[in-house]
């Protein structure tokens, strides 16, 4: 009886082994073809519209009850214009942390395109893309990004309008508690 079970228990071990071979004979490589939208190269495209009409800009900074305005050109709102382009997900190393869901928005007639974290440890937090049904160009795009330094968290909100500027808003919260915010909103004046 112990060499009927004894060989029961080879042939059942050989046959596991040899599925194994199988099943690694089958796999097969695949490649990610899915493509998330190229934030970076909307934002440069539109840099270089703006570039090319000349175009002021009004930048309305606003930090707690305290507001400012001034008249700016494009050289000098760079520095704010950069966070949207850092934003971008779309190369192979940041969009395994990303998942991607596209739906149709009937009431604004757009095309809605959310990118949310896989990996919670990233800093972009959400982005959201509103493009127009029928001709496929971006309308607003809304970017969230939450990171952490020493005892402060801080939330940023970028806001994009198509050919119109930009909001980029701030808050900072530390562990005591304290509250800080700071908003500013850049509009194109056209000549």
């Amino acid at each position: 009886m112990k060499p009927l079970i004894i060989a029961c228990v080879v042939c059942m071990m050989a046959a596991a082994c040899s599925n194994s071979k199988e099943d690694t004979k089958n796999l097969v490589a695949t490649t990610d073809t899915t493509s998330f939208y190229p934030l970076a190269s909307f934002i440069k495209d539109q840099v270089k519209y703006f570039d090319s009409t000349g175009v002021k800009f009004s930048v309305v900074t606003t930090e707690g009850t305290i507001k400012d305005s001034i008249i700016s050109q494009l050289a000098s709102i760079m520095p704010m214009i950069q966070s949207f382009m850092e934003a971008d997900i779309s190369d192979s190393v940041q969009k395994i942390n990303y998942k991607e869901s596209v739906f149709r928005d009937a009431g604004t007639a757009s095309l809605n395109i959310n990118y949310t974290p896989i990996n919670t440890s990233v800093p972009i937090r959400n982005i959201d893309i509103l493009m127009d049904d029928q001709t496929s160009i971006i309308k607003r795009l809304f970017i969230r990004k939450q990171f952490r330094t020493k005892d402060t968290t801080s939330t940023e909100q970028l806001s994009w309008k198509t050919n119109e500027g930009f909001t980029t808003s701030i808050s900072k919260e530390a562990s005591n508690g304290f509250l800080r915010n700071k908003t500013i909103t850049v509009r194109v004046i056209l000549p």
